[in-house]
């Protein structure tokens, strides 16, 4: 099936266009779609206004039923594993929040990043150097699947919107750009002024945040899982194995992917530096930095990173598992 859609894709673009229609689909962000391109929407103020209340009431709920837990303790105490779902509706509305909030303060910055990159692939497209990954599609119809079937999972079990669909972001292919002298210089520098871009938009500290909260929520997710699936109520089983999947699809998915820019440019880099030319192109070529899609506080994206946080995640597991 998938190999007969490849060839009726020539970009990537409908692919994005589709998780970006669905993901935006309450107007929780200051942006909407129109005629393929993101423009800036100020009549949804009170929608989003109204979002991010709606977070901060289940948060507060939340927290309030914690704090209840410990300064008010019952006997008997409750089950365990409603204090990891109360942690993680903590962990994961704050997150929430905190990009709605982010992307909110950036509006225009976050605009310019994204038709900036479906630009890219436009002119890529003309050029054509498109590719289209079976991975990428994979990956954007379980995205789709995510937005709808996780928010009806957690509506069942009686919370509006448990968490929110993984946002797409600008982690470039630079796989696609050919060792073709001047032209290919160019075409480099700008992919590596998107990168800039990117960074600039998701700086610390929204990156971190939101790489520890997918870390702790996994983690959360997994431990109910083992500890836990014979005793919680089917609508909460369903909601972890949805999450426990569909992040570690996260985690080595779009974070694998966000090391492309890195691993991909250094090998460029490495074939320009062989390339003929002039000395001025030589200098050129030294001067340009690898591209890196920060991770905050000083690190970025690389090849190791997926399986670091998946370190990271059983780590955290272990601890809980020992509590």
């Amino acid at each position: 099936m998938v190999t007969r859609i490849l060839p009726l894709l020539s970009s990537n673009i409908p692919l994005v266009l589709s998780l970006s229609k669905v993901s935006i689909f309450l107007n929780q962000f200051p942006f909407t779609l129109k005629k393929g391109k993101f423009i800036i929407r100020t009549s949804t103020k009170c929608q989003r206004l109204t979002a991010i209340l709606a977070i901060l009431l289940h948060f507060v709920v939340a927290l309030k039923w914690v704090l209840d837990q410990w300064l008010y303790p019952k006997s008997p105490a409750s089950p365990i594993w409603k204090y990891v779902l109360m942690y993680y509706c903590i962990i994961l509305l704050e997150a929430i929040g905190a990009f709605i909030v982010h992307i909110s303060l950036l509006k225009e910055e976050t605009v310019f990043l994204l038709n900036s990159a479906l630009q890219v692939e436009q002119d890529s497209k003309m050029k054509g150097n498109s590719i289209v990954h079976v991975y990428y599609i994979l990956f954007i119809a379980l995205s789709i699947m995510a937005v709808i079937l996780i928010p009806i999972t957690g509506f069942a079990f009686g919370c509006l919107r448990p968490c929110m669909p993984p946002t797409w972001t600008s982690a470039i292919n630079l796989g696609s750009v050919k060792t073709e002298g001047i032209r290919c210089l160019r075409t480099y520098r700008a992919l590596q002024i998107l990168t800039d871009m990117h960074n600039s938009v998701f700086r610390h500290p929204i990156m971190s945040i939101l790489v520890g909260s997918i870390t702790a929520c996994e983690s959360f997710a997994l431990y109910t899982l083992i500890t836990s699936s014979a005793v919680i109520p089917f609508p909460v089983l369903i909601l972890f194995t949805a999450v426990g999947f569909y992040l570690f699809i996260v985690i080595i998915g779009p974070f694998k992917i966000m090391a492309n820019p890195f691993v991909q440019s250094v090998e460029l880099l490495h074939a320009f530096e062989s390339m003929k030319g002039s000395k001025l192109i030589k200098r050129l070529v030294k001067s340009f930095p690898p591209s890196k899609l920060t991770l905050g506080v000083g690190r970025f994206f690389d090849r190791a990173t997926s399986l670091v946080i998946c370190s990271q995640c059983v780590d955290l597991l272990i601890t809980f598992l020992l509590m």
